[in-house]
């Protein structure tokens, strides 16, 4: 599921510029801390996606936070965002960053 909403946010982020090479498909996701995936309700279908990289013992950097383009502006993003940092709390993480991604992320509202 989450291979596909990356591949989705590759193909936006690249729009309009010389294509680069997609995600690693073999990327196993040691690096990742947590990835989460968010549902639709009434088709169970996958609509966003963020993920946190460990950096240090206290420390998580975000991956990504992608929604699709037809679900952005509903709260997708606020969600994961709240899980993300809900997350990072439970698990002795003292700072998300780059210096306050998550909190500019849910000020995007997608």
């Amino acid at each position: 599921m989450g291979i596909g909403l990356r591949e989705a946010l590759h193909a936006e982020s690249c729009r309009g510029r010389v294509p680069s090479a997609p995600p690693a498909a073999d990327d196993d996701g040691t690096r990742v801390a947590v990835f989460l995936i968010a549902y639709e309700l009434a088709t169970g279908q996958p609509v966003g996606c963020g993920g946190l990289r460990l950096v240090g013992a206290s420390r998580a950097d975000v991956d990504y936070i992608y929604v699709l383009p037809y679900a952005r502006w509903s709260g997708v993003s606020r969600a994961i965002t709240e899980e993300l940092t809900a997350w990072a709390r439970a698990h002795g993480i003292a700072a998300v960053g780059p210096d306050g991604a998550l909190a500019e992320l849910a000020a995007l509202r997608l």
